[in-house]
């Protein structure tokens, strides 16, 4: 069995890998021995099929499931345009000879890449490659762009959590010292304002209002009081942080996403990304790059002068030197979480504060002081 699963509804994802691992197990509790998970940021063909060729141990199937494959060849715009699938192009053709007690689950997930969230598409040329593969399932989960579709998700998840909604504006007796009310008078909608789109972050706070209410209605002014979510984006704002050397911020905005439920090997991918962007960034500087260049490599963040600013002085602060220690950081943090070798918000702890000091130009630290 051959799956694709991909889009970005994390939230769906998860809930059908979980899925896929019970039908792997099939009760017997035997998943650990029968279950492999490949890293496909710089596997081989047959680091993918090799495991699928052994028979299950005592379980009804072998399940391998294979992450950050699809992701390395989204298209990400621009004048490089999409990778071409390279040594991945046999992969239909080894796939064809994994046996029935074997299933390969290719996931692609939300990713940060070039400053902006993405989500893996049906233009992804492996995606296109792997639907090739006879027999092969294809699951796209996309986002919730739309408004509507956010509204519609949200009252949909409330409703199997037996949450219940009272639209209405909160008195003003009902505010505490200092509060002011949201401008929505629907609960629903106000969650769908602040969490926008991000589903694991709807279920996290739908989780926290169903034993917040404990069967009562939820208003706004609960929802306001209970959710985390935050009007303006700021998926950003942790990887500036740290760029910016103000750990402080950093240190709180990464236990924020642990809280929320992110993983560690996501949240390490995502600030490698940015490095990333960073150090391609203040190569082209160094070389004297044109600003068209320049603009080619930001993006959509050229668009925004402030965002670009920030940009260009963080890469000129920071330089390639700083970038390739910064890889180094990132590079053993991946390792000691795999090798279990410290705990792994430890891990990623210790990591924040080593890629803090990286930054020429410290802002606040915790304890409120510059350096």
């Amino acid at each position: 069995m051959i799956v694709l699963l991909y889009g970005g509804d994390e939230a769906a994802i998860r809930r059908r890998l979980r899925e896929l691992k019970e039908q792997a197990d099939g009760g017997t509790g035997m998943l650990a021995h029968n279950f492999t998970e490949v890293d496909g940021r710089d596997a081989k063909p047959a680091d993918v099929v090799g495991p699928a060729m052994a028979p299950p141990f005592l379980a009804p199937l072998r399940l391998v499931v294979v992450e950050n494959l699809l992701a390395r060849y989204e298209p990400r715009g621009g004048a490089r345009g999409p990778r071409a699938p390279g040594a991945w192009a046999e992969l239909p053709t080894l796939l064809e000879k994994v046996p029935e007690s074997s299933a390969v689950v290719f996931v692609g997930r939300p990713f940060l890449a070039e400053q902006q969230m993405r989500q893996v598409t049906d233009a992804n040329p492996l995606v296109q490659l792997l639907k090739k593969v006879p027999g092969v399932t294809v699951e796209h989960y996309p986002a919730l762009t739309k408004q509507q579709d956010r509204v519609r998700y949200i009252r949909e998840e409330a409703s199997i959590r037996g949450i219940r909604f009272r639209s209405g504006a909160p008195a003003r007796e009902e505010l505490e010292p200092g509060e002011e009310p949201p401008p929505e008078t629907d609960p629903v909608a106000y969650l769908a304002n602040t969490l926008g789109g991000n589903t694991l972050l709807i279920a996290n706070e739908l989780d926290k209002l169903a034993l917040w209410a404990m069967g009562r209605e939820v208003s706004v002014l609960d929802v306001m009081r209970v959710c985390a979510g935050e009007r303006e984006p700021d998926h950003f704002r942790m990887v500036d942080a740290l760029m910016d050397g103000d750990l402080g911020t950093a240190l709180d905005l990464l236990r924020r996403r642990l809280a929320l439920g992110e993983s560690q090997q996501g949240i390490l991918g995502a600030v490698f990304e940015r490095y990333r962007s960073l150090g391609a960034l203040a190569a082209l500087l160094e070389e004297g790059a044109s600003e068209e260049e320049i603009d080619r490599q930001l993006g959509n963040v050229a668009r925004y002068q402030n965002l670009k600013q920030a940009a260009v002085q963080r890469a000129r602060r920071h330089g390639t030197a700083a970038v390739r220690e910064a890889f180094a950081i990132l590079a053993e943090a991946d390792r000691a979480h795999k090798r279990n070798e410290m705990d792994d918000d430890v891990a990623l702890e210790v990591a924040f504060g080593r890629l803090a000091r990286l930054a020429p130009v410290r802002g606040p630290l915790a304890g409120g002081k510059r350096s």
